[in-house]
């Protein structure tokens, strides 16, 4: 209903019903008086004509977090009567729906989660974190895009990783042959000095080297 004038009644009702959520307002406005005024075209007239606020929350991480520990074991309707109980608010269970929909939150998340972060905390100190989260796939079903997800959810868990700091000076010999700078990092920063057999050192290292060609040649 577009270009509606409202009365000093319809607006001194506004003023007194308008809480979050404002869909309650809405519906009782065109209940008293009989009208079919959209959500929108009230919520306008409320902010930019009576200059009034809801009490609308926006979420926060503590209730992000929290809302995940109570999905894991609580329906929808559940989970939010007891959100709202302990945090005072008034969130509905669509606005809480539509919230965790948005932002990757579901049901089992938490536990999902959890599993995540024990891969990370066991090999952190000895795997990449490429390997790690091919390692979180397979024993999750979880992808990340990038490695750097994995590395950002472990120094979130206190896990920070000490970085080599490369020196010109270090000794840059694999298995008794000389090598480049460059060689010498990428062979070692890879893990691949880990292999148990010589033979795929071998392999690594030419693999190391045919990456240092082919970076030089693409700059």
């Amino acid at each position: 209903m577009n270009g509606h004038c409202y009365t000093k009644e319809q607006d001194e009702f506004i003023r007194n019903n308008y809480t979050h959520p404002i869909s309650n307002c809405v519906m009782r406005f065109n209940q008293k008086f009989g009208t079919d005024i959209s959500y929108a075209a009230i919520k306008s007239h409320a902010k930019k004509k009576l200059k009034l606020k809801s009490n609308f929350r926006a979420w926060t991480p503590v209730y992000e977090k929290r809302i995940t520990e109570l999905l894991e074991c609580n329906s929808y309707k559940r989970a939010t009567e007891l959100f709202n109980g302990e945090f005072g608010t008034s969130f509905s269970q669509k606005k809480v729906e539509t919230y965790c929909t948005k932002n990757g939150i579901y049901r089992g998340r938490s536990k999902l989660l959890n599993a995540v972060d024990d891969i990370i905390a066991k090999n952190y100190t000895d795997k990449t974190y490429s390997e790690i989260k091919e390692l979180i796939y397979r024993q999750t079903g979880k992808t990340y895009n990038d490695y750097t997800a994995v590395c950002v959810r472990a120094n979130n868990m206190g896990l920070h990783r000490k970085h080599r700091v490369w020196n010109t000076k270090d000794n840059r010999h694999i298995m008794g042959e000389e090598v480049t700078f460059s060689e010498f990092v990428r062979f070692i920063g890879n893990r691949w000095h880990r292999l148990p057999d010589e033979q795929l050192k071998k392999v690594a290292l030419q693999v190391v080297r045919l990456q240092s060609i082919t970076e030089g040649e693409i700059k």
